[in-house]
């Protein structure tokens, strides 16, 4: 199986990271963080080589719809704690060049990709 981390020169580079961040929520307050723990070491790599990160993930199942109880945003807030990462933006949707983030965490892959990634990519 190749890895991220056998890649050479990821600079400048984006990379489209399909995770599994469906973690435990109770009132806006993560419960359970092993899901981003165990995402740690490649975030923390990507970092390093100066790549160009791009979240794509979900909670829950939003059949479509944006729901604020299902959203990104608390984990979007904990992933800035633990990859001390000031620049760390959640949306629905990215409009290319918006504002210079290396980090973006999209609210829902349950959307057309298509659509969500216009512009983006």
């Amino acid at each position: 199986m190749k890895k991220i981390e056998d890649k050479e020169d990821l600079s400048g580079k984006k990379v489209l990271l399909r995770l599994d961040l469906n973690v435990p929520l109770v009132r806006d307050k993560i419960t359970d963080t092993t899901r981003i723990d165990k995402i740690l070491p490649t975030l923390n790599f990507l970092i390093k080589e100066k790549a160009k990160i791009i979240i794509l993930s979900h909670v829950g199942r939003p059949k479509g719809k944006i729901v604020e109880e299902l959203s990104l945003k608390p984990i979007c807030e904990e992933l800035q704690k633990m990859i001390g990462c000031g620049r760390l933006v959640s949306d629905q949707k990215l409009a290319k060049n918006t504002i210079k983030p290396v980090h973006r965490l999209i609210f829902s892959s349950k959307n057309d990709i298509r659509e969500i990634l216009k512009g983006v990519l």
